[in-house]
């Protein structure tokens, strides 16, 4: 295949290239590996002139880690390019609801888990990643795999023939414990998975009907004030590698007709990023007003990893779809890389 690949030199016909690299698509299911351009193509857009009319954005919301984003709501004159060049408008939506309403036309971004996107672009779906929302890394809180204090268990080699709650199939979650396994020497069939959602992981454990259990940063905070509970790993202790757990994206269409809207939108959520870091405790309030966080979450401590400036490392990425493969969580050789899963021109990217 790289043989193939290696053909489409400046001598050959471009025309030709296109023709071969769109059959090989098609025959293999790959997608080429496009470069990203020089140039930040935000950097060209007029964010001066403002239209007659701001461009509405239709954004799918997870509910979870999404507070530097909620920010542009709920602090609004903090962020002078809502109003003016976009309009945000933002709904809740179920994981595999947001990509039916793209599919529909009734999105044009919204929050991804990094597993959805990589299916999302491999079955041709038009998102593509533009920032970090929350990244596994050395100082994420996202949560944790728990377990109960007078059960023994205190390494990830004595899960074997465990049960192990998770939130469902193709989730976070899931890669998180099957890399855990791997990296102790247990096959992803040396535990039963038990799939439910994070209000009834916590009762389940204390009712020994699984062994371990995933709990988010406020189900953590809550358990961990009821006490009896001990956290077994938390996810960067289980991959050894930061990633991007989740992601915003925007339709490739959407940005193409309105990159002025898409431009201003990255300025302000690049600015909401920053700000989060300064002013997290003084956001609360506004994030509970807005409806977006209960008090219970905000008093659950640190949120989420952020990702450096905001920007995606595409090397994280490609790195954990590697051990994803290894790890039996992905099918191996019909992946995307993270080159192909990012907006070209418009993505933070590092």
């Amino acid at each position: 295949m790289t043989k193939l690949f290696s053909l489409c030199r400046p001598h050959v016909g471009v025309r030709w290239c296109g023709r071969m690299l769109a059959v090989l698509g098609i025959v293999f299911g790959l997608q080429p590996v496009l470069a990203q351009p020089s140039t930040d193509l935000c950097s060209k857009v007029d964010l001066q002139k403002t239209p007659v009319q701001p461009v509405t954005i239709r954004y799918g919301l997870t509910g979870g880690g999404e507070e530097p984003l909620a920010l542009l709501w709920a602090d609004k004159e903090k962020y002078p390019h809502q109003g003016k060049f976009y309009v945000l408008d933002h709904k809740l939506f179920a994981p595999n609801d947001r990509m039916t309403a793209v599919q529909a036309g009734q999105l044009d971004a919204g929050s991804i888990s990094l597993t959805a996107l990589i299916t999302a672009v491999r079955v041709g779906i038009d998102v593509r990643a533009v920032a970090p929302v929350v990244e596994t890394n050395a100082t994420d809180n996202q949560g944790a795999f728990v377990v109960l204090k007078d059960s023994g268990l205190t390494d990830i080699k004595q899960l074997k023939g465990k049960r192990i709650g998770f939130y469902g199939p193709n989730t976070v979650s899931e890669y998180w414990i099957k890399s855990a396994l791997r990296r102790a020497g247990l096959k992803p069939n040396d535990v039963s998975y038990v799939s439910m959602p994070p209000p009834a992981q916590e009762q389940a454990l204390r009712n020994k009907q699984i062994d371990v259990a995933w709990l988010a940063r406020q189900f953590l905070a809550k358990a961990g004030a009821t006490g009896g509970v001990d956290v077994l790993m938390r996810p960067m202790q289980a991959t050894a590698q930061a990633h991007p757990s989740t992601l915003a994206f925007f339709t490739q269409k959407f940005v193409k007709e309105q990159p002025q809207a898409y431009c201003a939108w990255r300025a302000d959520y690049q600015r909401a990023l920053a700000n989060w870091a300064k002013e997290r405790e003084a956001s609360y309030p506004k994030l509970i007003a807005a409806g977006y966080l209960t008090p219970a979450a905000a008093n659950a401590g640190a949120d989420g990893g952020r990702a450096e400036g905001g920007k995606i490392a595409l090397k994280d990425i490609d790195d954990t779809m590697e051990d994803m493969v290894e790890a039996d969580f992905l099918p191996r050789g019909r992946n995307p890389k993270a080159v192909d899963m990012v907006l070209s021109g418009y993505a933070l990217v590092r």
